[in-house]
């Protein structure tokens, strides 16, 4: 049966630019950390362990696509997605809220920027046209198979 929710999200996805792509992905990495809150707080671990490995994948799908040779701030991004990782990772192993919030609160700073970039028209990480979503295999930290890639940005390379 044709989950009509799924098919939204899909359209969703398709039809933003590459900076709306990468707004997207920090927004479900923001909502999966936030799940793995609520799911601790519920005492269920094994749902709180998904949700932690959502979060994780997603922030490395954005480490991923980065192009580090891009400069500083490719590289300064790649040390935020670093700790968040690190955190998230963290926060799972021992099952506490802290080092997911810390996450959190970094995700939703870079959401933030983000979003203004999103905003600005005639911004060179806007394409006219939306790159098309890969999928690809990035070292997710606790699972394996394929994500959807972010696409590349910080100059529009790849890592």
């Amino acid at each position: 049966m044709l989950d009509p929710t799924a098919a939204y999200r899909t359209a969703q996805v398709v039809g933003a630019s590459r900076t709306g792509q990468i707004v997207l992905l920090y927004q479900g990495a923001i909502r999966f950390g936030a799940q793995h809150l609520a799911w601790l707080e519920r005492r269920d671990m094994e749902q709180a362990h998904k949700s932690s490995i959502r979060c994780q994948e997603i922030v490395c799908a954005l480490r991923g696509s980065l192009d580090l040779s891009a400069g500083p701030i490719a590289t300064q991004l790649d040390d935020l997605y670093e700790f968040v990782l690190r955190r998230l990772m963290e926060g799972n192993m021992r099952k506490e809220a802290k080092p997911t919030e810390d996450a959190i609160q970094v995700l939703r700073g870079l959401l933030e920027a983000w979003q203004e970039l999103a905003a600005r028209p005639n911004s060179d990480l806007v394409d006219s046209a939306p790159e098309p979503i890969r999928r690809a295999t990035y070292g997710a930290p606790a699972s394996s198979g394929t994500l959807v890639g972010a696409g590349s940005y910080a100059a529009g390379g790849r890592r």
